[in-house]
């Protein structure tokens, strides 16, 4: 199964893409990431950013794509 970490990347094995992929909202930040767009999760709001990108930088794409958590 795809969990948006390279093989040689130390989060690999500890990585929980269920669990991100249940939770409403939820963000994978990791360096390894080589993707220029963010990749948006089977559950249609979590996200795996792509590496260097930071929580403003993920904010910001979430409001101009409509995926913000609800107030």
């Amino acid at each position: 199964m795809y969990n948006h970490h390279d093989p040689d990347c130390p989060k690999f094995s500890e990585a929980k893409l269920e669990e991100i992929q249940e939770e409403q909202f939820g963000d994978l930040f990791c360096n390894c990431h080589r993707y220029a767009e963010p990749h948006v999760m089977p559950n249609k709001t979590a996200v795996a950013w792509p590496a260097g990108w930071s929580a403003e930088q993920a904010m910001q794409w979430r409001a101009a794509h409509d995926l913000c958590r609800p107030q």
